[in-house]
């Protein structure tokens, strides 16, 4: 009910706005924009969603860098994922914005909320960026749509119409092209670096971690964004405790809510180090920093470990791998072919219409340990 009632706001916002957006278009045009062809002097990347999607979004800033290297380079995200952005040599400063203090149930009701919000564009229009992106999503089309920049980019329908000067065809869709290549486009042609997090030097690892004996497996269970999206835990214990058998230190990390598989390792793991729910977003970036492996369902944590230079393995049900998974040739995606998949279609959390996921049951542990075992070669 709650994503019902968000998606209808949506609509009727983007109702509302349509046409003040297609005054402010036709007045632009008449006037024109200054320096809408000329190389920026200021760029502004919007992307507003989850871990993931943040650290798929910042190879637009490494692509931007690469095309404007003079440019100063701004990266608007939701304030939890700051340190993350901060941590890419790409970006000159990072733009911390909330959307969710508007449109999550209740709090959208709260009329204060909207103010800081209208502030806070307030606040952007007087920055006069020379060009502002929308990486993804309605909601940050919407804020380039209100930015005052002089050019602003996004993918066509992905923002209310007249929101865009420079609209680029193209949408996320399974067997489509990655999502940090949909980034990349808006700004250059070429392709990122995989690793884009590279701010590192001075990474803190959780004190446990000092000394222990190599290969270091950090394995991921959890999966916000859908429960179809997780693997059993039958799977977990039998692939961990073949690693860790062969030799590998295997260290869980997770939220506080993955300590069942915590506690069900500790008698059948050797070498088990449990993190779950103990590390702040600092400590979580060294601690996959620090693996030689990260095994992990495809979830923030597994872009993160990409991101940081990191191999892994990506375990995929409902989700594309093509499109959702590391992308990196040094990593790997798993994932079983099934019919009915990949099903997962971006307008709600990964959840299974016929009740038993059957595309993570069938993904066979020994897949993952062989995976795993070529890639540390043990």
């Amino acid at each position: 009910m709650k994503r019902q009632t968000r998606a209808l706001l949506g609509r009727l916002v983007a109702a509302a706005l349509t046409p003040l957006l297609g005054v402010v278009a036709l007045w632009r045009r008449v006037v024109g924009t200054a320096n809408a062809h000329g190389e920026p002097r200021s760029v502004l990347l919007v992307r507003l969603d989850l871990m993931g999607d943040i650290v798929n979004g910042l190879s637009s800033a490494h692509a931007a860098r690469r095309r404007w290297p003079r440019a100063h380079i701004a990266f608007m995200a939701p304030p939890q994922w700051r340190a993350i952005v901060d941590r890419c040599s790409a970006v000159d400063e990072t733009i911390a914005l909330d959307p969710a203090a508007v449109t999550h149930w209740p709090a959208g009701l709260d009329p204060r909320r909207w103010g800081q919000l209208l502030r806070a564009l307030v606040s952007l229009r007087a920055r006069r960026f020379d060009l502002a992106v929308s990486i993804y999503g309605q909601i940050a089309g919407t804020v380039v749509a209100l930015s005052g920049a002089r050019e602003r980019r996004g993918y066509r329908g992905e923002a209310p119409r007249f929101s865009f000067d420079r609209s680029f065809d193209g949408k996320r869709r399974n067997g489509g092209p990655h999502e940090t290549e949909l980034a990349t486009r808006l700004v250059d042609g070429d392709r990122s670096p995989w690793r884009t997090i590279d701010r590192t030097d001075d990474l803190a690892t959780p004190e446990v971690l000092a000394g222990i004996g190599r290969p270091l497996v950090v394995a991921h269970a959890g999966a916000a964004h859908g429960d179809a999206k997780r693997w059993r835990e039958e799977h977990w214990e039998r692939a961990l405790a073949e690693l860790a058998a062969g030799g590998a230190t295997v260290a869980l990390v997770g939220l506080a809510g993955d300590r069942a598989l915590a506690r069900r390792l500790q008698g059948s793991v050797h070498n088990l180090i449990d993190l779950t729910g103990e590390t702040s977003l600092e400590t979580l970036m060294g601690t996959l920093q620090a693996a030689d492996l990260v095994i992990s369902t495809d979830s923030g944590p597994a872009h993160l470990a990409r991101a940081l230079g990191t191999r892994v393995v990506a375990l995929h049900g409902p989700t594309d791998a093509a499109l959702h998974g590391p992308g990196d040739p040094a990593c790997a995606a798993l994932r079983v072919d099934m019919p009915c998949g990949p099903c997962y279609d971006f307008r709600r959390v990964a959840t299974c219409q016929f009740g038993d996921t059957l595309c993570m049951e069938w993904l066979d542990p020994s897949r993952v340990v062989g995976a795993a075992r070529s890639m540390l070669a043990i």
